[in-house]
């Protein structure tokens, strides 16, 4: 990793992990502790909470699902800011003496890339931890009467493991797709912290027209209604009320592609790019 993009990286990643940390610690002091807690006063409830659930509890319902819900904003930081750095301070210019243009270019890329299994790898963790503190692995009975006893509706349809590996897939390429907006705004946004606020008003531009425009249209038109929310973009990260996990993944990879010919057509021209990077 770049010694340029480390910091913001490491400053992310542990924002990350201590909202987690702060959730377990905050759901064990509300409900935990002393004998006169809910849970040691509702055996019942305990009893239902698995593993599956607490993790799921703990990234789409408590701290960690409001600071995701910025995920436009602390992603770039995190993968962008390093190629920000050599991009525009001229360095790109001196690493393309020494290597091929296109391959300093798709090494710099990949570079962004890799770093969004950074949020998968500290979700993961924090499983293999939830499978400590409630060890049950039976992600049914499902009581909508308590958040932190809900898993969610494919777990109990798919194999809840392959679940778990296939919403960190999506959440890889979620945040590929962030760090595709980010590089293409890089290009004509010479100001850091405009870039990252550019990302975040593209990306609820995108959110809002796939729910109320795009999503309506088709479902009119297939008469298909769980479609509707199918092209809502921070829907990846809850999987709340979606199509299906298939569609999910079609759908982030179509923007996903998108967004590769737009780069592509950005960065292609070597000239272009290299004289104007101030």
């Amino acid at each position: 990793m770049s010694k340029i993009g480390r910091k913001p990286t490491i400053v992310i990643s542990l924002l990350l992990a201590i909202s987690l940390i702060v959730s377990i610690i905050m759901f064990y002091c509300n409900n935990m502790a002393g004998e006169m807690s809910y849970l040691k006063t509702n055996p019942d409830i305990y009893a239902k909470i698995s593993y599956f659930s607490f993790w799921w509890f703990l990234i789409t319902f408590d701290i960690f699902a409001f600071i995701f819900y910025l995920s436009p904003i602390f992603i770039p930081i995190m993968t962008c800011y390093a190629f920000y750095e050599i991009y525009h301070s001229g360095y790109l210019t001196n690493i393309v003496q020494r290597d091929k243009y296109d391959n300093v270019l798709k090494k710099q890329i990949f570079k962004c890339w890799i770093k969004n299994l950074i949020i998968p790898l500290i979700l993961i963790i924090f499983f293999i931890i939830c499978m400590f503190i409630f060890p049950n692995g039976n992600v049914k009975p499902i009581s909508f009467g308590e958040t932190f006893v809900v898993a969610n509706e494919y777990m109990g349809i798919i194999n809840p493991y392959l679940f778990v590996v296939l919403h960190m897939l999506l959440l890889f390429l979620y945040g590929i797709f962030i760090t595709n907006i980010s590089l293409i705004l890089n290009k004509y946004i010479k100001k850091f912290s405009l870039l990252v606020i550019a990302v975040f008003i593209i990306v609820m531009i995108i959110e809002n027209f796939g729910n109320l425009i795009l999503g309506p249209l088709v479902r009119n038109i297939t008469g298909i209604t769980r479609i509707a929310n199918g092209f809502s973009v921070l829907n990846l990260l809850y999987l709340d009320g979606i199509p299906s996990l298939w569609w999910e993944f079609l759908w982030i990879i179509i923007l996903n592609i998108l967004t590769i010919i737009f780069i592509i057509k950005i960065y292609s021209n070597k000239e272009k790019v290299l004289n104007n990077y101030d």
